[in-house]
């Protein structure tokens, strides 16, 4: 993956990572949280099959893992927190 694609793989995760929120404050938690836009990011990007070998592999796949930890951690606490700002 060369830089500007990387690029675009942030500023993909962190829009879907924003939308994610925005829909949890309006609709709630529910079940496979996220697991959609995981879908979407791999097959963007081919996610699975990027090396840790490869430009930027080490941070796409850190970037990945956490966003996927996000999605299945993301819990009412944290939610609540959110709702009082």
């Amino acid at each position: 993956m060369n830089k500007e694609k990387f690029k675009e793989f942030k500023k993909d995760l962190n829009k879907f990572k924003k939308n994610l929120i925005k829909k949890a404050k309006e609709k709630g938690l529910y079940e496979n949280f996220g697991q959609t836009e995981i879908s979407k990011l791999n097959d963007k990007y081919s996610l699975y099959c990027i090396t840790l070998y490869e430009d930027f592999g080490k941070e796409i796949n850190l970037l990945f893992d956490n966003f996927k930890e996000f999605c299945s951690n993301y819990s009412d606490k944290e939610l609540s927190e959110v709702l009082k700002e």
